[in-house]
C-alpha cells in the first residue's frame, strides 16, 4: 500500500474478471469503505494496467477468456515490478481442494470461494494488505518459464477437467433449455392457432363477441361491434360506459341489477334480453349470452359473451302474427262477404227500382233513398273488410304517381282545412307504378284524415317520391317484410302532427285500432292502407315519435311501359249503351236471379234465366238463343269458369260476363288459377252499372 494510501486508510484494487456484474459487485462493495477501484475483464489487460499504474491489491476470477487468472497469477508473480502486490483469488468454477493448492503453489495469498460474505471478504483483504509480505511460489523454477512440466500438468488437468465440467453443465442447461423452448414453441403455437380461430370466428360471426377485465375494467369486442349495431369502436375503458348509455332506458335498471347479481353470486351461465340504441337511433332487440370466469374463491374475475340481433326475427314474428290474424279475418270475411254481397245486391237493386216507382210520393223517396244509403254503407263496410283481409278485387292500372296526388289536390284541400299547408316534391324521372288506380285514392285519403286529426292546430302535410331499386343482396329495408327484388316508387306522407306513442306503434295496422275517441274512427283506415299495398306487391311503414310527427312510406312496384292519365281510358259508366240481344243469367240465388232479370228486362234485353250450370248447358244444347253469358263464378256443383268452358264447346263464339259475390283471392283459390280470361262483375252493384257492364260485355 502507498504511503499515500496508508495515511487515508484506503487500497488502490485491481478487479479482474469478465462479468460485469461480479465486478460491480466488488466495486459498490469496496468503494463503500473508501477504497479505489479500477478493473480489468482478463488477465492480459489486467497486466497492462497493473505495470501502467500498479494497485494495493489485486482480486482476480480464474475462468476467464484470452489470460485466465491462474496465467495472470504466474505472470504476476514473475513480474519484478508486481510480485509484491498481493493476490488473492476470488472464483465460482475452481472450487475443489486441487483448484486451491494449484494457485496457491502458484503463489496466491488468498483464495475465496463465491459468494463469499461481504463482511467477510473485507476481513480477508483488511488481513491481506496488513500483513506486510506476500506469499511466494511454492516452485522457483516455474516463474522462470512457463514450461516447468509438473506445474503445467497439473494446470491442464485442471483446467480441463473443468471445461469438461463446464461443457457437461452446458450441455445438461441446454438439454433443459431445448424442453423448454420446445414446451414454449408448442405452447405458443397452440396460442396462435387458438387465437387465429377465435379471431376467424369472431369475424365470420353475425354476432358481437366481448370480453371483460372486471379487474380494469377494460373490454374486447369483435368486428361485429360496427356492423350490428352502427357505433364506432370506443377505446377498451370506455366501452363499458358507452354500452350502459346505449340501453333502452326501460331496460337499463334490470339490466344491470341482473348483472350485479349474477357477479356476486355463484351464477356461471347468464342469458339476458334488451333493448340497445342502433347509430341510426332504432332500438335493437338483442340476446346477451354469457360465461362468468371465477378465481379459486369464486369471485368474479372475468366475463365473456356474444350479443345477438333478434330484431328482424323479432319482426319477423309479429308479421306472421299479424298476417296469421288478418288472415282469419280474411277468411272471415271472404265466408260471409258472398251471402252478405248477394243480400245487397238485391236490396240495392229493388230500393233503387222501389226510389224509382215512388216518385211521387216524397215521403216513400225519403225511405227509399235511405234504404239505399244503408245498403250502401253495408257494402262499402265489405269493402273495407276485404282491404284489410288483402281480399279485395283490384284493378291495376299504369299510373303516373304525380299525376294521381296532384289530382286529389281539391279534396286533400277539403279534408285538410285552411290551418294545413301541402307540400309537394316529385322528381323529373320518376317511372309509372302499376296499382288499383281507386285504392291509391282512398289510401291516401285515410292518411290524410288521419295527418288532419293529429294536426289540431294546423301545421304541414308532405308528400314526396324517389324510386328504388331492390335487389336480393341490398334487400334490407327496415320494415317488416321484404320486398320482392324489383323496382319500386317509394311514395312517403309525413305530417307535423302530435306523432304516435311508442306503445301504440308496433299495432296502428292492426284492424279496429284505434287512438281516436269513441265515434270517431272505425280503425280500419290503416289497416286498409297496409292492405292494399300489401295486396299490390308493395308495402307500408311507418316512422313516428310523439310530439314530432309521423311519416308513412309506401312502396309500390313500378310498372312496365308508359303511365296512364291516372284513371283508365274508359270506364263502365262512360259507354253509350244500345240494349239488344239475349242475356242468359246463370245465377243459384233466387232473389239475385230474378232482380237481374228484371233490371236487364227493364233495360230491353231479352233474358234466359237459369238456376244451375246444367240447365244453361241444356238451354244451350236445345238452341237457345244466347249473345252473352252471364254466370256467377262459385255455385254448388259446376263452376262458373267450367260453364263458360262447355258452353264455348257448343257456341265457339259466345260473349261471356262473370259476376261474384266472393273477394278476388278467394275466386282465385277456388278457381286454381291467377287471372279469369274475361270481365269480373262484382257484387253488390247497382242497376246502371249491371246495365254498363253487360252493355260492354255484348259490344267484345
Amino acid at each position: 500500500m502507498t504511503a499515500r494510501n496508508q495515511e487515508a486508510g484506503v487500497a488502490q484494487a485491481l478487479v479482474v474478471d469478465d462479468k460485469e456484474e461480479n465486478v460491480y459487485y466488488l466495486r459498490a462493495l469496496l468503494e463503500a469503505v473508501g477504497h479505489q477501484v479500477m478493473a480489468a475483464p482478463n488477465g492480459a489487460v489486467a497486466l497492462e494496467k497493473a505495470q501502467a499504474a500498479p494497485p494495493d491489491i489485486v482480486i482476480s476470477d480464474l475462468l476467464m477468456p484470452q489470460m485466465d487468472g491462474y496465467a495472470l497469477l504466474q505472470a504476476w508473480k514473475s513480474d519484478p515490478l508486481l510480485q509484491g502486490i498481493p493476490f488473492i483469488v476470488y472464483t465460482a468454477t475452481y472450487t475443489e481442494p486441487e483448484d486451491e493448492k494449484l494457485a496457491r503453489d502458484l503463489g496466491c495469498d488468498e483464495f475465496l470461494l463465491k459468494p463469499t460474505e461481504p463482511d467477510v471478504f473485507l476481513s480477508v483483504m483488511n488481513e491481506v494488505l496488513e500483513r506486510g509480505f506476500v506469499t511466494r511460489p511454492s516452485h522457483q523454477a516455474a516463474l522462470a518459464r512457463y514450461e516447468n512440466e509438473p506445474l503445467f500438468k497439473l494446470y491442464s488437468h485442471t483446467l480441463v477437467r473443468k471445461l469438461e465440467e463446464k461443457s457437461t453443465e452446458l450441455e445438461r442447461v441446454n438439454r433443459v433449455l431445448r424442453q423448454d423452448i420446445e414446451r414454449r414453441e408448442r405452447a405458443e403455437a397452440a396460442l396462435r392457432e387458438s387465437e387465429e380461430r377465435f379471431r376467424l370466428l369472431a369475424e365470420a360471426t353475425t354476432d358481437v363477441a366481448w370480453d371483460w377485465d372486471i379487474a380494469t375494467n377494460r373490454y374486447w369486442v369483435s368486428a361485429g361491434w360496427f356492423p350490428v349495431l352502427g357505433h364506432p369502436v370506443p377505446a377498451a375503458d370506455q366501452l363499458g360506459s358507452l354500452w350502459q348509455a346505449l340501453l333502452h332506458p326501460d331496460d337499463r335498471v334490470r339490466v344491470l341489477d341482473s348483472l350485479e347479481q349474477d357477479l356476486q353470486s355463484d351464477v356461471q351461465i347468464r342469458f339476458v334480453k334488451y333493448r340497445l340504441r342502433h347509430g341510426n337511433g332504432h332500438w335493437l332487440h338483442v340476446d346477451d349470452r354469457s360465461h362468468i370466469l371465477r378465481d379459486e374463491s369464486g369471485r368474479a374475475k372475468r366475463v365473456v359473451g356474444g350479443l345477438t340481433d333478434r330484431t328482424r326475427q323479432i319482426r319477423l314474428e309479429e308479421q306472421i302474427q299479424r298476417t296469421q290474424r288478418l288472415e282469419s279475418l280474411g277468411q272471415l270475411t271472404g265466408g260471409v262477404a258472398h251471402d252478405f254481397n248477394n243480400l245487397l245486391t238485391v236490396i240495392l237493386g229493388n230500393a233503387q227500382l222501389l226510389s224509382e216507382e215512388v216518385q211521387r210520393d216524397p215521403r216513400l223517396i225519403t225511405l227509399a233513398n235511405m234504404i239505399l244509403q244503408a245498403a250502401e254503407k253495408g257494402a262499402e263496410l265489405t269493402r273495407h273488410l276485404l282491404a284489410v283481409a288483402r281480399r279485395q278485387p283490384l284493378e291495376p292500372e299504369t299510373l303516373n304517381v304525380e299525376t294521381v296526388v296532384r289530382g286529389m289536390l281539391p279534396l286533400l284541400k277539403n279534408v285538410l282545412g285552411t290551418r294545413i299547408h301541402i307540400n309537394f316534391d316529385f322528381p323529373a324521372d320518376l317511372p309509372p307504378i302499376l296499382v288499383d288506380a281507386g285504392q291509391l285514392d282512398n289510401a291516401l285519403l285515410n292518411l290524410a284524415v288521419n295527418a288532419r286529426d293529429a294536426m289540431v292546430e294546423g301545421g304541414s302535410f308532405n308528400i314526396s317520391a324517389s324510386a328504388i331499386q331492390v335487389d336480393d343482396e341490398s334487400n334490407e329495408l327496415e320494415m317488416d317484410s321484404n320486398l320482392a327484388p324489383g323496382r319500386y316508387v317509394v311514395l312517403s306522407v309525413a305530417d307535423t302532427g302530435a306523432g304516435i306513442a311508442a306503445d301504440d306503434l308496433p299495432h296502428v295496422f292492426e284492424p279496429f285500432f284505434t287512438t281516436k275517441a269513441e265515434g270517431q274512427g272505425s280503425g280500419l283506415g290503416l289497416a286498409m292502407v297496409f292492405g292494399f299495398t300489401l295486396q299490390s306487391g308493395g308495402h307500408v311503414s311507418v316512422e313516428s315519435e310523439q310530439g314530432q310527427g309521423a311519416k308513412f312510406t309506401l312502396y309500390l312496384p313500378c310498372a312496365q311501359g308508359d303511365a296512364t292519365t291516372g284513371k283508365a281510358a274508359s270506364t263502365l259508366a262512360q259507354v253509350a249503351l244500345k240494349a239488344r240481344g239475349t242475356v242468359m243469367v246463370v245465377e243459384d240465388d233466387a232473389d239475385v236471379r230474378a232482380y237481374v232479370e228484371s233490371a236487364l228486362k227493364s233495360a230491353g234485353y231479352h233474358v234466359c234465366p237459369a238456376q244451375t250450370p246444367e240447365q244453361a248447358l241444356a238451354f244451350l244444347r236445345a238452341g237457345q238463343e244466347c249473345d252473352l253469358l252471364f254466370t256467377d263464378i262459385l255455385m254448388p256443383g259446376m263452376n262458373g269458369r267450367e260453364l263458360v268452358k262447355r258452353a264455348r264447346v257448343l257456341r265457339p263464339e259466345l260473349k261471356v260476363l262473370y259476376t261474384t259475390g266472393y273477394a278476388g283471392h278467394d275466386i282465385h283459390a277456388s278457381l286454381g288459377q291467377a287471372d279469369l280470361d274475361d270481365d269480373v262483375l262484382h257484387k253488390p252493384y247497382r242497376r246502371e252499372k249491371l246495365v254498363a257492364a253487360v252493355g260492354l260485355a255484348m259490344r267484345g
